[in-house]
């Protein structure tokens, strides 16, 4: 169980247990400090009685451990039980500069033998020896600094060896004081963007180095397993192009068989009508793969045990997704013993070229809306699939995603992909153990919820709750809550590198248009057969104002962006102009009303482009139903580093093929152009006002002045425009 009283038997490594076992329960392998050396002690529990070895003690034990031990992750076990249980005295020295300092030069001979042992993958004999030696105290620094010291210097050498260690005895279910795995992805090529939740860690935490942590009394809670049956399947699973998707099949609870018992308890829940259910789950994913999905996530209790299984022929499919968690479904299980048969909650997971199901019990029974009647077996488990590239997998159902124990043991055993089928009447709660997750690990989580529409309690009414929630380390939150003003079934997506989201719903195509190349601004703005007078004018006008739009005007250090300014004829025959209302957590411009627009991409054919692709990620605008007329000259914006272009578009009745992304936009809307000229506040909005950016307004002045300028009058602005960001 890997469950050990403060009083037990030391096993001369420094750690309160005999050696660790080859072979753990079920199967499950473990590695400690005394590997393949026999079985492990028996515990003492009673907390009462005295440690059983000195310091000195522990010390010598593990430098003759060490001087015998070949498996380097074994020495490095060693080496951090002796950090662990001398903590007090190593808290207050290891961060003494004096003290680093003289244990680095002490160690400048064993350095050298490491050097000259790159790429070896076991600790020799003369290395053994030359690594017990050192552990000694030096010139007054206590032996555990030392220690601290050797274990860097082992993590630095051997890393590339713990991965193969760990895979040898997968599954590996640590106990107390067992080493786990520290993998994680270089988000550097996985997100576009700054990190903006950085990894929350203990200061100078002593039971672990940069790739191996110490198990501690969470692994006596729950059943923790790390399960590396995906290694070689897993390389490139998530990358910046990756779309992460939950599908959410149902409207209402309507659709869904509640039976309950004498007792008021739920059992099973299922789908009222399997088949249409089947038809429309298979949809929704068809849609999610259409949309460049690789990672599909269904919602809790949203299929049957066979409904599940049949899912597994779109990870089959040549263009299906790599990753499909088919929901869970309820199901009641035979057990041995006088327990009869047992009702779980059960989650199951396909991954292209893996034979059989990923399989995981729910452990938090819900007692409201619904009470369910589900039995955990025992000790919860946590299967934890270690994949290529540094990503901890982690599948969860609904609440126990809200047990902060169950949290606490996701973020110490690493788990940074967490896919969560869900079925709540809100995902508010949800919020805070996703960020934590996300500020710990810095994890991508995804949540799907079902249904739509809930009844409120004792009324009529109808509740409709967020349909998913994104957890991404490039959200200034950390989490997003993606709500949907219809109920309907539809596709939640994240792109894992820009962060962006987008809502699918099932009534509409599922192929959204991406941005056209008909935008470019080589050569005269077309002729328009349409619009009002003031557009005409306008487009007259814009040749001589722009200055050269076929890219950047000249060279520069400033980055490329554009935006897309695009005009409407109001109600009153006065231009009007859309603008977006930026998050307001983001970290540049919150809350501001602003062009929709962003930096140029290597693959835009010019600043045209870059506005039409940026305006349709972020609030879902078609660009084969805008028009672009021109453009203005370029803004430097020295502050946030741009030089943008604005574009000019014209439409009588733009169109819209997906959702805002609330990642960025938190409303959007057509303004009077006047009323943007003159800065300050726009009030076209029902839920209150919102302040303009600078260069939006400026922009403004620049139309307007051109609307009003007479024909004989000189020609302006032949230059870029220097303006204060935003």
């Amino acid at each position: 169980m890997g469950s050990h009283g403060p009083g037990a038997a030391a096993d001369g490594a420094g750690t309160a247990r005999g050696p660790s076992a080859a072979g753990g329960v079920g199967g499950d392998q473990r590695v400690g400090a005394g590997c393949g050396t026999g079985e492990r002690a028996v515990p003492v529990c009673a907390p009462c009685v005295a440690a059983l070895a000195t310091p000195q003690d522990r010390l010598k034990a593990v430098r003759s451990a060490l001087a015998r031990e070949a498996e380097p992750l074994v020495a490095l076990t060693h080496l951090l039980h002796l950090c662990r249980d001398q903590h007090a005295e190593l808290w207050e020295r290891v961060g003494d500069p004096a003290c680093r300092h003289r244990v680095t030069a002490a160690l400048e001979p064993l350095t050298g033998m490491l050097a000259a042992r790159t790429g070896a993958s076991t600790v020799d004999a003369a290395l053994g020896r030359a690594l017990a030696d050192a552990l000694t105290a030096v010139a007054g620094v206590p032996a555990v600094v030392v220690a601290r010291a050797l274990a860097e210097l082992l993590d630095e050498h051997f890393a590339h060896t713990f991965t193969g260690s760990f895979r040898r005895r997968s599954p590996y279910r640590p106990g107390v004081g067992d080493p786990i795995p520290l993998d994680a992805p270089d988000l550097r090529g996985v997100i576009r963007m700054p990190p903006t939740a950085p990894p929350w860690r203990l200061a100078n935490r002593l039971d672990e180095t940069r790739h191996v942590r110490l198990a501690g009394d969470w692994a006596v809670q729950f059943r923790v397993v790390f399960d590396y049956c995906l290694f070689d399947l897993s390389a490139g699973l998530v990358t910046a192009e990756t779309v992460v998707a939950t599908c959410h099949p149902n409207r209402a609870m309507a659709e869904l068989v509640l039976p309950k018992d004498a007792e008021g308890r739920t059992f099973p829940v299922r789908p009222a009508d399997p088949s249409r259910q089947l038809r429309q789950i298979d949809r929704l994913i068809g849609r999610a793969v259409t949309a460049g999905a690789g990672i599909v996530v269904l919602p809790e209790l949203s299929v049957t045990a066979s409904m599940a299984r049949r899912l597994r022929s779109w990870v089959q499919r040549p263009d299906g997704p790599r990753l499909l968690v088919a929901g869970s479904y309820h199901h009641a299980d035979t057990t041995a013993g006088e327990s009869g048969r047992r009702r779980r909650n059960t989650a199951m997971a396909w991954v292209r070229g893996h034979e059989g199901p990923l399989l995981h019990d729910k452990h938090s029974p819900a007692d409201r809306p619904v009470v369910e009647d589900i039995q955990p077996q025992g000790w919860p488990e946590q299967r934890v699939y270690v994949l290529a590239d540094g990503w901890h997998l982690v599948i969860v159902i609904c609440r126990d995603l809200l047990n902060p124990e169950a949290v606490h043991v996701l973020a110490e055993t690493g788990a940074n992909l967490v896919l969560v089928p869900a079925m709540s009447e809100s995902l508010t709660a949800f919020g805070g153990p996703a960020a934590h997750l996300v500020g710990a690990r810095q994890a991508l989580v995804a949540v799907a919820n079902n249904p739509g529409q809930w009844p409120e309690a004792g009324t009529t009414a109808r509740r409709n709750p967020a349909r998913a929630l994104f957890g991404h380390p490039g959200f200034a939150r950390q989490t997003r809550l993606i709500h949907t003003p219809d109920p309907g079934p539809g596709v939640a997506l994240l792109t894992v590198g820009s962060g962006q989201i987008a809502w699918l719903d099932g009534a509409a195509d599922a192929a959204a248009s991406g941005p056209g190349s008909g935008g470019q601004l080589n050569g005269s703005p077309p002729a328009h057969q349409d619009g009002p007078a003031w557009l005409h004018r306008l487009t007259a006008r814009l040749p001589a104002a722009a200055a050269s739009a076929a890219g950047s005007p000249g060279p520069v250090a400033l980055r490329p962006a554009s935006v897309l300014v695009l005009l409407t004829d109001g109600p009153d025959g006065s231009p009007r102009v859309l603008l977006t209302e930026r998050a307001r957590d983001l970290g540049d411009y919150p809350g501001l009303l602003v062009f929709p627009g962003g930096a140029a991409d290597a693959r835009d054919a010019g600043p045209a482009a870059t506005a039409l692709r940026e305006a349709h990620e972020e609030i879902g605008l078609d660009p084969d139903s805008v028009q672009v007329i021109g453009a203005l000259p370029a803004f430097a914006l020295p502050d946030s580093g741009f030089l943008v272009t604005p574009v000019l578009a014209w439409s009588a009745a733009p169109t819209y093929s997906a959702g805002l992304n609330p990642a960025e936009v938190r409303a959007a809307g057509h303004f009077r152009l006047a009323e943007v000229a003159s800065g300050g506040t726009a009030h076209d909005r029902a839920d209150g006002c919102a302040p303009v950016g600078a260069m939006t307004a400026a922009v403004g002045d620049l139309l307007t002045g051109l609307l009003a300028r007479p024909d004989h009058a000189p020609r302006p602005y032949a230059g870029a425009q220097a303006i204060t960001p935003g």
